[in-house]
């Protein structure tokens, strides 16, 4: 998908969510395991708090994967190296061995 195509879906979910706070402002009261924690907060700030809380969540969940298959794929490069480096060794020995014949 090109740049255009790119922001043109930008442009389309900036409408979409801007379109959602506009038709879901009614506040609705938050209240938290305390009774002195209660407040009136918009429907859409809590929706939109929830999606920013989970991308945040589901970032740091693939950050930690992505870390260790970094180091993972730069263990097998370590021991690939180690056997292309073992590989022409072998291979001389063979053609060695058939030019003496």
């Amino acid at each position: 998908m090109g740049n255009y195509g790119k922001g043109i879906l930008l442009l389309i979910i900036v409408l979409l969510f801007i379109t959602f706070g506009l038709e879901n402002n009614q506040p609705v009261q938050l209240k938290y395991y305390f009774k002195g924690l209660t407040t009136d907060f918009p429907l859409y700030g809590v929706v939109y708090i929830s999606i920013i809380v989970g991308i945040i969540i589901g970032m740091i969940i693939g950050l930690r994967s992505r870390l260790h298959m970094r180091k993972t794929v730069k263990n097998l490069q370590k021991e690939n190296s180690e056997l292309k480096g073992m590989v022409p060794e072998k291979g001389l020995e063979k053609r060695e061995e058939a030019v003496d014949v």
